[in-house]
């Protein structure tokens, strides 16, 4: 593996996690779109890579094992429709348990400091700990970091925790399924929202919107 030499920054990634989600939607919405319901919303496909940051971007994609809490969702459809979210009411996972159409994942792809930083973001309609107590809609994020384009290999992982980020700077092999990263979204503690961790237990994988 290249010597390679970076550093990790909570604010560089938490402001690129926010231009991922408004990119996102900026690019999907349309003048007529609407708000609807959560478990309404329709994927679409994932597009056909047609550059190498979008072909290593579906070859790298993390997979999501749900410990506690909603399943991710779609965010938004083909039209520019947004979800509506959950109210936090009922159990954790209630009302959001995975949508009978399927999920997506949302990524961005950039050069940064020498290495390339994949970024894949999850949506669920609520985060909630305890009946009542949670908030509306919730996004979380993983930057999958990759040492170069021609001969990539995985050298850490970060992954969306509050307002920071974990960073695993190497990842534990037991934290990679071949090319894929495993992510575990969990609350261990009541007051506390839910966020992203590695973990070595598997998880789901969905189709990749850039």
């Amino acid at each position: 593996m290249p010597d390679v030499h970076f550093h990790f920054s909570s604010d560089i990634n938490t402001s690129m996690q926010f231009r991922t989600i408004v990119s996102v939607f900026t690019s999907l919405a349309c003048t007529h779109a609407a708000v609807i319901d959560h478990d309404t919303v329709v994927p679409f496909a994932q597009p056909t890579p047609t550059t190498t940051l979008q072909t290593l971007a579906v070859q790298y994609k993390p997979q999501i094992y749900i410990a506690n809490g909603c399943h991710p969702y779609l965010a938004v459809d083909e039209d520019g429709n947004t979800s509506g979210g959950l109210k936090p009411t009922g159990s954790q996972s209630a009302g959001c348990k995975g949508s009978g159409y399927g999920s997506q994942i949302y990524g961005r792809a950039v050069e940064y400091e020498g290495v390339y930083a994949f970024m894949y973001s999850w949506y669920m309609p609520k985060d909630e700990t305890l009946p009542g107590l949670g908030h509306r809609h919730d996004w979380e994020a993983c930057v999958v970091w990759l040492d170069s384009l021609d001969d990539p290999n995985v050298v850490a992982l970060s992954a969306s925790y509050h307002s920071t980020y974990l960073t695993y700077y190497p990842p534990d092999s037991d934290y990679l399924d071949g090319d894929s990263a495993k992510i575990e979204y969990s609350t261990s503690w009541v007051i506390l929202d839910h966020s992203l961790s590695a973990t070595s237990t598997s998880g789901e994988t969905q189709d990749l919107i850039m």
